[in-house]
This record gives C-alpha cells, sequence and structure tokens, in this order.
C-alpha cells in the first residue's frame, strides 16, 4: 500500500506541474519520472521476495504484460512526433514509458528468478502478486478459462474471483493446481472443457 500512496502523490504532484507549465521545473519533472520507475521496480521486487509459509508452492516461469502497458506510450509518441500541439504531453510519455520499461525490467527479473508466486497452506490459496490475494479453497464454486488470454478464473462463493495466467506457469503446475482445487472445494467443479494446456519454452 506504501508503493501505490507514494506513486499516487508523486503522479497528483506531476499532473499539477503539467497544469502550471513554465512555472514547474525541468529537473522536477524529470526527477519524479525516475522516481516512479524506480517506486514501480520497488515494490515488484519487494513483493516476489516476501517469504511465505506455505504447504504447497508454484513458481512463476515469466511475467506477462498487458497489452496497453505498451500501445498507449506507443500510441502517444506517435502523436508527439506526428502533429506540433501533442508536444506538450512529452513529460506524460516519458512517464508512461518509465512504466512500461519498469515492467519490462521485472519481465527479465521473474525469467531469471523465477520467484514462487501461487502457495497453498491449508485450504487457503494465497496469490503473491503486487496485490496479494487470500481465497478459501473451499469456497471454489467455478471454474472458466479465457482462451483469448490464456487466463484460468476462480470463482468463489463470498469473494470476488481471482485469475491465474496460465501461460506464467508449468502446465504441470496448473493441472496441480486445479486438482487441489476440486479435490478441497465444497462444490462440484471441473476443469473446463475448453481449457487447453500451453507449452512454455
Amino acid at each position: 500500500m506504501k508503493y501505490l500512496i507514494a506513486i499516487i502523490l508523486l503522479i497528483a504532484f506531476f499532473v499539477l506541474g503539467q497544469v502550471m507549465e513554465n512555472e514547474f521545473p525541468l529537473v522536477l519533472n524529470l526527477a519524479i519520472i525516475i522516481i516512479v520507475f524506480l517506486i514501480s521496480i520497488l515494490w515488484e521486487y519487494g513483493t516476489i521476495n516476501k517469504k511465505i509459509e506455505a504447504d504447497i508452492k508454484f513458481r512463476s516461469l515469466k511475467k506477462t504484460t498487458s497489452f496497453y502497458s505498451l500501445a498507449l506510450p506507443v500510441y502517444l509518441t506517435t502523436l508527439f512526433f506526428l502533429y506540433e500541439n501533442y508536444k506538450n504531453l512529452i513529460f506524460v510519455i516519458l512517464l508512461l514509458w518509465a512504466i512500461s520499461f519498469a515492467e519490462l525490467l521485472m519481465f527479465f527479473v521473474y525469467k531469471n528468478k523465477k520467484p514462487f508466486t501461487i502457495f497453498i497452506k491449508g485450504n487457503e490459496l494465497i496469490l503473491n502478486k503486487r496485490w496479494t490475494q487470500k481465497r478459501n479453497l473451499t469456497e471454489v464454486n467455478q471454474i472458466q478459462y479465457d482462451r483469448i488470454s490464456k487466463e484460468l478464473i476462480f470463482d468463489f462463493k463470498s469473494k470476488p474471483e481471482i485469475s491465474i495466467k496460465t501461460k506464467e506457469y508449468k502446465p504441470n503446475d496448473i493441472q496441480r493446481l486445479l486438482e487441489i482445487m476440486i479435490d478441497k472445494s465444497e462444490y462440484d467443479i471441473f476443469i473446463p472443457k475448453n481449457y487447453e494446456p500451453i507449452k512454455n519454452n
């Protein structure tokens, strides 16, 4: 939470600086961009190094990033070079690229470290990402699979659904996770018929 609050405050200060235009120093603009980049890295790096006690752990082979995290800075950069009236977006574009580069850097960190990101402790499922999510496995009442995003979506009786990107894990680990969920759930659930294990390189 502290990382999120720091980023929100910095971005709010940054937006204020863009409104003030010439009154906001160039050095301050660049400093905010660099600090947001560093906080983004520290936030995720701290998350994957968190020690969690569990009976079963699953490693993440890589980190997938969303299409929009790259599409938006590319789009704005294109506008910057094509249209004169978009020149004032330079610092916004740099901020978006800083966040995208942080995502790219974490892709290589994940690929190298292969951190544990899914934990099972008794009947509790723990998904350790930027936001740690905890769910009671006995409450899983439906499993869905999105073939486009390659995500397994788990619905729970009393808490919001969670999704797991199958591309980030070994097919055998995903299969084992599904079997554990089916075994521990109090409901008659099953592996979705459209689920296709993904072969990782």
